[in-house]
């Protein structure tokens, strides 16, 4: 008796990531690897389409491939959730920064944040 095969499931940016890795001749593991993600992490996109990637993954894709990452946030169901310019690499590694201190060092933080707005406003931070 034969069985019968499920229907492969895609959306709109698993499509792409398929069609992104034949079309360079590179693999899931090897894109992932130079989008600074785990090697795993585009290969379960695409084995579980259904799965909202996060916005960090896009912007990483959208650095690594030269897409535009409006378009990565269409194509993964996203569009609209954040500004691109709220997703800066740099911005992000604050905040995960910031998230990763005790609530004391947040507040030495912030007082720096501040010192540094001063000397922005004063010109002498130049």
């Amino acid at each position: 008796m034969y069985r019968k095969r499920r229907p492969i499931v895609t959306s709109p940016l698993t499509q792409w990531l398929l069609d992104y890795v034949d079309q360079y001749d590179v693999s899931l593991t090897e894109l992932s690897m130079h989008a600074g993600l785990s090697s795993g992490s585009l290969r379960a996109l695409v084995k579980f389409p259904e799965r909202l990637p996060t916005l960090e993954t896009c912007m990483k894709l959208a650095t690594v491939t030269g897409k535009p990452p409006d378009e990565i946030f269409q194509m993964a169901g996203l569009s609209g959730a954040t500004p691109t310019a709220a997703l800066n690499p740099e911005r992000l590694s604050l905040l995960r920064v910031y998230d990763s201190l005790s609530a004391p060092l947040r507040q030495a933080l912030i007082q720096v944040v501040h010192i540094l707005e001063q000397l922005n406003e004063t010109g002498t931070g130049q």
